[in-house]
């Protein structure tokens, strides 16, 4: 909880920062500054907070959805925390150095069924896609990205920090201000609790459908895990140490703490790169005979570790998603 002297502290600032988000969104809504619209169709998925909502698990959700329809699809991300610039097309060349943990993670799940793409300049990403075959290009985190024109925006929002309930940065976590949720034309809460009843779903449509476009599609999700995939050993051991680097990541905890034995747990910020005397100083505290079990995007850095871990028992553990009520976004996807 922030403290009133620190709402008064950070109140400037926000103001500060407030007003050019308020300039920049003043341009595109009066056509000073126009989005450009593209043939191939376009879904951005992205959020108002700072740091993870579940974009990752959605994005993959909507290319599986598409793909069982046998459409071509592309994915655009701006592959955040890498340690190079420009636009790249992933290969077998690349790594979560150079593109980034979250576009490695599609590139290994949809190998040789779609593309993936890092680019800063989405428009860029997007000419090179339609000068291939691409019928639509999902783009990651991009509800910001306001130069494109797109099919659909889909905005998410986790239900254990709800955008109505959070402030403009650096006040709050927020990259817009609540009102800007009036761009969606899909809301998803993401993470709920598998008993959140009917009742509560409905107070937390009535407090975000002030701040939205009539009519917008309120859709719940939840998290589904799925069996441990070994990345290095054949076998869980007995013992396990649970490692993570992903924003807000209790939930992973509590479902790994309720169903190996954890002795150990350790969590890193959103997006960590790993140091040789990190997991080092995991085996020294407990011993060889651990498994490390850690998050799928964790997963797709620890493999480049192979001259610490290769002989060592790494899992991760895969996550889905579910849509409850009988909804999906499949309903709202462009044909």
């Amino acid at each position: 909880m922030i403290s009133f002297f620190t709402k008064v502290i950070m109140f400037p600032f926000s103001l500060l920062y407030g007003s050019v988000i308020i300039l920049r969104n003043l341009l595109y809504d009066t056509n000073i500054l126009q989005s450009v619209k593209f043939n191939t169709k376009i879904i951005s998925v992205g959020n108002l907070i700072m740091g993870g909502s579940g974009k990752t698990p959605h994005v993959e959700y909507i290319v599986k959805t598409l793909l069982k329809k046998k459409y071509s699809i592309s994915i655009i991300s701006r592959g955040y925390k890498r340690v190079t610039k420009g636009l790249i097309i992933l290969s077998e060349n690349e790594n979560f150095r150079t593109v980034g943990d979250e576009p490695m993670q599609y590139f290994k799940k949809f190998k040789g069924e779609i593309d993936v793409i890092v680019s800063e300049n989405r428009k860029k990403g997007i000419e090179i896609i339609e000068k291939g075959d691409s019928e639509f290009v999902v783009m990651d985190d991009a509800y910001q990205q306001r130069s494109i024109d797109v099919d659909i925006n889909i905005l998410l929002s986790s239900i254990k920090k709800p955008f109505f309930k959070d402030y403009i940065f650096p006040l709050g976590k927020l990259r817009e201000f609540r009102s800007n949720a009036n761009r969606a034309d899909v809301l998803i809460f993401s993470g709920c609790p598998n008993d959140i009843t009917s009742k509560q779903q409905e107070i937390i449509k009535l407090k975000s459908q002030k701040f939205l476009k009539k009519n917008i599609p309120i859709l719940f999700s939840r998290i589904i895990y799925g069996n441990p995939i070994s990345v290095f050993g054949k076998d869980i051991k007995n013992k396990v140490v649970v490692i993570s680097s992903i924003a807000y990541p209790r939930d992973f905890f509590k479902y790994i703490n309720s169903t190996f034995d954890v002795i150990g747990s350790y969590e890193f910020p959103d997006h960590h790169i790993y140091k040789d005397e990190q997991i080092i100083k995991i085996f020294q505290i407990h011993g060889d005979e651990i498994t490390i079990i850690t998050t799928e995007k964790d997963a797709v850095k620890l493999c480049e570790y192979k001259h610490l871990l290769h002989s060592k028992s790494v899992y991760y553990v895969p996550i889905s998603i579910k849509f409850l009520n009988s909804h999906s976004i499949s309903e709202y996807l462009p044909e």
